[in-house]
């Protein structure tokens, strides 16, 4: 099967080409920057604001990840993030309608619901699952919200596609732990990002996993570690700090994450396997 991988010139997408390479996918990335040297898959120069582009370049690919967007608001004004992320969004869908690929794995994020560049990020319970309402308030928290209210419709519209939408969050490239081990803050300062990250080779296995998977329709999910990171005090311990106007309505013990990734371990067989209290 080839698999066209949009943004796979990035440092994720680096990393997911490398994974379904190594799992016997043949991979074609659609970027507007060639990659580096060695990345071991076919380069289209792709405009996926352009639906005749995106179309040309998946015709005969059996599966898509799109990892392409602009990752904050504020490199460009928000009007052309807002736009660009959807508009991408939204044409991959539908050339993967129109040319008959049942399977797009997307990356969505943790701002969906609003998080990173919220002015006061707003939760309900923890740890957070994907009923939690969304509090997102800028563009690109909103862009990549209304990406999964898109897939959502496609879902409905093409029942025999698999679509995924993956609130990723904090990734992070191997090598990082070691730093991390050594400037833990103490004591805890408080952080509106939930002391959370994701690894960049569990990102690129769930991807995998989608494109493997037998559900039908459109899900979104957390893909986070199941661990705090930067810390050593434990989570309850942290809301009691930092959060106790927040209630906890399910396992926070020992130092679990703030985001229950459930429902990837339950419909992907997924799980964060990878810790950087231990790993590297």
């Amino acid at each position: 099967m080839i698999v066209a991988v949009t943004g796979g010139s990035g440092r994720v997408g680096r990393h997911v080409i490398e994974e379904l390479l190594t799992h016997g996918y043949e991979v074609r990335n659609l970027d507007q920057r060639p990659p580096e040297a060695g990345l071991g898959a076919r380069f289209i120069r792709t405009e996926l604001t352009d639906f005749g582009q995106v179309c040309n370049a998946v015709r005969d690919c059996g599966a898509i990840v799109h990892l392409a967007a602009i990752a904050n608001p504020y490199e460009l004004p928000t009007t052309q993030i807002y736009f660009i992320n959807t508009m991408a969004n939204y044409n991959v869908l539908e050339a993967a309608a129109t040319v008959g690929i049942s399977k797009v794995c997307m990356a969505s994020s943790v701002n969906a619901i609003g998080l990173s560049f919220s002015r006061q990020p707003r939760f309900d319970y923890f740890p957070i699952d994907e009923r939690h309402p969304t509090y997102n308030e800028e563009c690109y928290g909103l862009s990549k919200w209304v990406g999964e209210q898109q897939a959502d419709s496609f879902g409905r519209r093409y029942e025999e596609m698999t679509l995924a939408s993956f609130r990723f969050h904090g990734i992070t490239l191997p090598g990082a732990y070691a730093g991390w081990r050594s400037r833990r803050p103490s004591p805890p300062q408080k952080d509106q990002n939930l002391w959370s990250y994701t690894d960049v080779r569990e990102a690129a296995r769930a991807c995998r996993f989608v494109i493997e998977a037998t559900y039908q329709g459109h899900e979104v999910f957390f893909i986070t570690g199941t661990d705090t990171a930067h810390t050593d005090m434990p989570s309850l311990e942290l809301v009691k700090r930092f959060y106790p106007e927040v209630p906890v309505t399910g396992d926070l013990s020992g130092f679990t994450s703030f985001w229950d990734c459930a429902k990837a371990q339950r419909l992907l067989g997924w799980t964060h396997e990878r810790s950087w209290r231990k790993d590297d």
